[in-house]
């Protein structure tokens, strides 16, 4: 049996909001802590753009599910799920 692992799976998504769209790749990161109690923790992460968008609020539409994210200073904050 695997003690421990993280798995990371890209997926595709589209951004949206305040007039702007465009499709996106999402990396869904899972890290597995084994310890008295198996720790997991589970985020999403936009990982490239079709376009460059300005910061600001968008909806992250990945698979059908909508996650709010937020771009400040050029970068993506990354969603803990």
């Amino acid at each position: 049996m695997k003690k421990s692992g993280d798995k990371t799976d890209l997926l595709p998504g589209v951004i949206r909001g305040g007039g702007f769209e465009c499709n996106c790749t999402v990396a869904l990161v899972t890290k597995l802590t084994p310890g008295a109690s198996v720790d997991v923790r589970t985020s999403l992460r936009i990982t490239a753009t079709e376009q460059t968008p300005p910061d600001g609020a968008y909806n992250l539409d990945v698979l059908g599910r909508i996650f709010k994210v937020k771009r400040e200073n050029s970068k993506w904050s990354s969603l803990p799920l």
